[in-house]
């Protein structure tokens, strides 16, 4: 194409973009720009300031005013496009406007290239998005709250059941190689205690078992509550000694829970613990029942105390 048809071409795509009053309306919010590589480098925009040109011989000088966390990756997306690997550019990225960072989003096209490939000429709109992204990161962050708030126990601030049903690839593989301990425990005598102590009592109680059960857990285990004065304990990869040496622990330390108002009752628990390794078609609730199962034993058996089984 010779350099006075490329003109011409050029004039129109500007007259269309910046004179035709219909699109002029719709682009009032954006920042439509044109880059001229061909014969001198210009840019050609209908920003806020009004229609400006601006010399612009180096394809990769506004680089630098982008923020230096998202510098180099924005100039490896561009280089595809100034290089001719690719000729449509996507981006957002943080850039210095008027003294401090503003995040852009910015979609151009490389309308075309001169014979040997060098860019020729370059549509491109950017829009200012950092209020939006300022309202992303709210949303974000309050979808996360709602998901913790899901899988924890309001009251005791602890995980609950819904995490056992749903977060299960967390804590437990059924790969046959990695080991695993679930515990089931219960308050013995709750109910009577719950009778004797009113109902804020018995919350008190629970309050005070479960801090008792923390202080002996590690980082990797797993407290939670699920339902009324019954627990479910996990400690991935973990031994059978690990969790029978943690489940003594556990009941120590629940044995010398106080309560100040009776003198003739004392906290104890009950607790069913197996252990494994399990295979493909086990899965954490036949663990759980398993456990359960055990922990009935215990009461049975006479309560305060750990019945355990290993799983093949």
């Amino acid at each position: 194409m010779t350099e006075s048809a490329t003109n011409v071409r050029k004039q129109k795509l500007l007259d269309v973009l910046f004179d035709d009053p219909v699109i002029s309306q719709a682009l009032t919010q954006i920042n439509v720009f044109v880059i001229d590589h061909y014969p001198d480098g210009l840019r050609i925009t209908n920003s806020l300031e009004g229609l400006a040109r601006e010399s612009s011989n180096d394809a990769f000088t506004w680089i630098e005013s982008i923020h230096p966390e998202d510098r180099e990756r924005v100039r490896s997306e561009w280089s595809k496009v100034v290089f001719g690997h690719e000729d449509f550019f996507e981006s957002e990225y943080r850039f210095m406007i008027q003294g401090e960072y503003r995040w852009i989003s910015l979609k151009g096209s490389m309308i075309s290239r001169s014979s040997d490939g060098e860019p020729e000429l370059y549509i491109a709109a950017d829009r200012d998005i950092t209020e939006e992204r300022r309202l992303r990161q709210l949303l974000e962050e309050e979808r996360a709250l709602l998901a913790q708030l899901v899988i924890r126990d309001e009251f005791l601030n602890i995980l609950n059941r819904r995490y056992l049903e749903t977060k299960q690839s967390h804590f437990f593989r059924n790969d046959g190689q990695t080991p695993v301990a679930v515990l089931v425990l219960d308050i013995d005598n709750f109910k009577q205690l719950n009778t004797r102590l009113t109902h804020h009592g018995g919350d008190m109680v629970l309050q005070a078992v479960v801090c008792a059960i923390q202080t002996c857990l590690g980082r990797l285990d797993i407290l939670a509550r699920y339902g009324g004065d019954e627990f479910a304990l996990v400690f991935p990869q973990s031994s059978f000694e690990y969790a029978h040496d943690m489940a003594e622990q556990i009941l120590g330390a629940v044995s010398k829970v106080e309560i100040p108002k009776i003198s003739d009752m004392t906290i104890s628990a009950s607790i069913g613990l197996v252990h494994g390794n399990p295979v493909e078609g086990q899965g954490f609730w036949s663990y759980f029942e398993e456990a359960d199962a055990l922990l009935l034993l215990a009461k049975k058996l006479g309560k305060a105390q750990i019945q355990s089984k290993l799983l093949p």
